[in-house]
């Protein structure tokens, strides 16, 4: 069975610190590209409401939808004038063609029926209009994360809840999408010291969907691992240090009537 992160039960401050630690222009530039012309614009798990507090002066209709009252409340704070519904992905609670662009940034692997999520999207929007997912893809073989290494569980339910970009593409043209293309929208790399990743929160249960996924004994076994791999390297005379190399991935896919042009 997939697992499933409740977002109820994590602390919306230590959420947010991801916007904080983390370098999200690339995301900031390909949903402003994404968004330009659209007159109205949703986005599906809007969480916090980080993201359409970004684009609330740039498109003049916004709304979002998620399924956790914790974050809708911390979201309501954030940006009190744009409409926010509690509600199922699968279940889009608008009329048909009501938004030029749907997005959805890190939660399209939260949907527990994403063939039906995307036969949402696709009767929401209208004419021409896009949907946008962006997320991280752990299928791919190239990229790699320190959190995998000290969690091991993590990259096997990681790989259980994400789909790999081609199969998103094929999902989308089976709902009916085309023109589907998948881009690296951002790029985490280099490294950090363990001390720093501890300090800084990055290991906290609720700053990431594969800690908070994670059963309490495969938490903290992965916290020793990552103690004891320090506490080898400082006897040795060294910092260890976490190496991460991994892109997120933006996928598109457009609503378009008639033949596609060659």
């Amino acid at each position: 069975m997939i697992r499933v992160t409740d977002y109820d039960a994590i602390s919306t401050e230590v959420y947010e610190r991801r916007y904080e630690r983390y370098d999200h222009r690339g995301y900031e530039r390909v949903l402003s590209a994404f968004v330009e012309g659209a007159a109205a614009v949703l986005e599906v798990g809007s969480g916090t409401g980080h993201w359409l507090k970004l684009l609330a002066d740039r498109v003049p209709r916004l709304a979002g939808t998620d399924l956790s009252v914790n974050m809708l409340r911390a979201a309501q704070r954030l940006v009190p004038q744009i409409p926010l519904v509690r509600g199922r992905a699968e279940s889009l609670p608008w009329q048909d063609g009501s938004f030029d662009r749907v997005f959805c940034v890190n939660a399209f692997h939260h949907f527990v029926d994403k063939p039906r999520f995307l036969a949402e999207v696709c009767r929401v929007l209208r004419p021409e209009g896009g949907l946008m997912t962006i997320a991280m893809d752990p299928h791919r073989a190239t990229d790699r994360w320190w959190l995998y290494d000290y969690f091991p569980e993590a990259v096997v339910v990681d790989r259980e809840r994400y789909l790999p970009s081609e199969q998103i593409r094929e999902e989308m043209q089976r709902a009916g999408l085309q023109r589907c293309a998948t881009v690296e929208a951002q790029h985490h790399g280099g490294t950090l010291t363990a001390r720093a990743a501890f300090s800084r929160g990055l290991l906290d249960k609720g700053f990431t969907s594969q800690l908070a996924v994670m059963s309490e004994q495969e938490y903290q076994a992965g916290l020793a691992r990552l103690r004891a791999a320090e506490q080898a390297a400082a006897a040795r005379g060294e910092e260890l240090l976490l190496p991460a190399d991994f892109g997120l991935y933006a996928t598109t896919g457009w609503k378009t009537m008639g033949p596609v042009a060659g």
